[in-house]
């Protein structure tokens, strides 16, 4: 096969106290056209992203095939925002590529290629599967969601590069943090199966990553301020930031929220969960 068209959507991982283990996958893609080449050429079609490709582009590409490629990107995903923009991209190059050389790739395959550049599979199992994962290890599970919620998410022009906000973390966690961080997921996810208010009541305040990451992104903690006083349900960093997620019921107050919180400083999308993940 001389070309193959793939395509993997955003995700938003943690979702507050779920720490490299919770992610959702988000109707927002990356697209890829794919075609074998004796060398590389990688266009990418928005402008507005970096001119040259990342690294891991070409080593997922060369971890799947084995070769190089000429890959066309349209990815809708903003970069270094949180919504996972490298797992949408590697997978979307992954699966193109794979198809180009006339083998029709398996979930399985990409969530192993992906991960393993990763280093860990919340992402990526959101961008492979679609829907709400718990991973652990090599073990991914889909969890259920309550068609009742809502997505809201405010998105801030300003970057903030993965590498810096996990630099941010300490070492070490007092065990009575881990503890109320661990009931804090238990909550989360029967807030995320259920809807209930009371659920997602105690499923904030994470002492894990978002203490320690607010001081590089002050915005992303006014909009999460701004959001649950217009009722939603859940606020918390999407990823490593600077976007901040909204879970409610009734999106219209706070879209409006986030939009007052961010002013001209960013944009604020609705997005539909992602069901099927790459395709």
């Amino acid at each position: 096969m001389s070309n193959a068209i793939a395509s993997a959507p955003a995700s938003s991982a943690n979702l507050g106290p779920g720490f490299d283990c919770l992610g959702l996958g988000l109707e927002l893609r990356c697209r890829v056209e794919a075609h074998l080449a004796d060398t590389w050429v990688v266009e990418e079609l928005d402008k507005a992203f970096e001119p040259r490709p990342a690294d891991y582009v070409r080593r997922v590409v060369t971890d799947a095939i084995g070769r190089p490629a000429r890959l066309v990107i349209d990815n809708q995903v903003p970069r270094s925002r949180g919504l996972g923009s490298s797992a949408a991209v590697m997978t979307a190059c992954a699966a193109a590529a794979l198809r180009a050389a006339g083998e029709e790739p398996t979930s399985e395959q990409l969530y192993e290629l992906v991960t393993a550049i990763e280093g860990h599979g919340d992402n990526a199992g959101a961008a492979v599967y679609g829907g709400l994962v718990a991973v652990a290890g090599n073990t991914l599970r889909h969890l259920e969601l309550s068609p009742d919620l809502a997505f809201v998410f405010g998105v801030p022009h300003e970057r903030l590069k993965t590498r810096e906000a996990r630099h941010a973390l300490p070492a070490e966690i007092p065990r009575a943090a881990a503890a109320r961080n661990v009931a804090r997921t238990a909550f989360l996810v029967e807030g995320l199966r259920t809807g209930d208010p009371a659920a997602f009541a105690e499923a904030g305040g994470d002492e894990i990553h978002e203490a320690y990451r607010h001081p590089l992104s002050p915005i992303t903690g006014q909009m999460m301020a701004a959001a649950r006083a217009a009722g939603a349900l859940h606020t918390a960093w999407s990823g490593a930031g600077p976007t901040a997620i909204a879970i409610t019921t009734d999106p219209q107050p706070v879209v409006a929220a986030l939009e007052a919180a961010l002013a001209d400083r960013g944009r604020v999308l609705v997005l539909d969960v992602a069901k099927d993940g790459w395709r």
